[in-house]
Parts: C-alpha cells; sequence; structure tokens
C-alpha cells in the first residue's frame, strides 16, 4: 500500500470482507491521455484562479472533480464526433454537473500577483533621467 493512500473497511468492501484501497488522481499512470487532460485542465484552471499556493483545498478539491468531469465530457465529445453513440443524458449530466462547479469557483480570471507598479515607483522608473 502507498503511504497516501488510505484503506478503508465497509459495505463495499470486495467479497470476503477485505480491505478497499481507495485512488487519487496521484495513482494515476500521467502517461495516458485522460491523465494528460485531467492534469493539464486542473492546472491551467488552478493558474486562472490565482495559482495553488492561493487556493483553499475546498477549491482544489472543485477543480480536481472539473478537471475530471471534462476529461469525460472531452472523452464523450470526441466520441460523438467520430460517429460513436453516446448517452445524451449522460453527456448533459456531466455538462450540468461542470458548469455548476465552475459557477461555485468563479468564471474570472484572477491574477497570480497584482504586477501594478505603484505611483512612486512608476515615477521613479520613467523620469529618473529627466530630473539630470
Amino acid at each position: 500500500m502507498q503511504a497516501d493512500t488510505a484503506e478503508i473497511e465497509g459495505e463495499s468492501a470486495p467479497k470476503g470482507g477485505g480491505k478497499v484501497r481507495l485512488k487519487t488522481l496521484n495513482d494515476l499512470d500521467r502517461r495516458t491521455t485522460a491523465a494528460r487532460v485531467v492534469f493539464e485542465l486542473r492546472d491551467n484552471l488552478a493558474a486562472d484562479l490565482g495559482g495553488k499556493p492561493n487556493l483553499s483545498v475546498m477549491k482544489l478539491e472543485l477543480i480536481d472533480n472539473v478537471a475530471c468531469l471534462g476529461a469525460m465530457l472531452k472523452d464523450a465529445a470526441a466520441s460523438y464526433i467520430a460517429g460513436e453513440p453516446i448517452d445524451i443524458n449522460e453527456f448533459m449530466a456531466l455538462t450540468n454537473a461542470q458548469r455548476r462547479l465552475l459557477a461555485d469557483l468563479g468564471l474570472e480570471r484572477r491574477a497570480l500577483k497584482d504586477i501594478t507598479p505603484s505611483l512612486r515607483d512608476y515615477v521613479a522608473s520613467n523620469y529618473a533621467g529627466a530630473a539630470k
């Protein structure tokens, strides 16, 4: 068992009363297309919201869920465009769930850091040569 992966006992345990190993995104093989899509979307969403260090654990959890839903939606959309049948009700449920989570996170991009110079710094840098 990995140190960061919990095991629990419960009703969902395998037959024979074993333990269930809970998987996390960190358990994924990052070489798969699905994992790459999830992690890229997760990183982009976190950056749009001000960067991971500036986000609460709650927002990071929502971002993980949005990224997973995004990967599922992209897969379903690709299947549809390729002419394969999809469950439109499932697609719409995923779309609505993702939209609600995105609304909870906020749809506006946030700057990582305010880089606007103060008036004093602006004047000092732009008029330093003119004072001589």
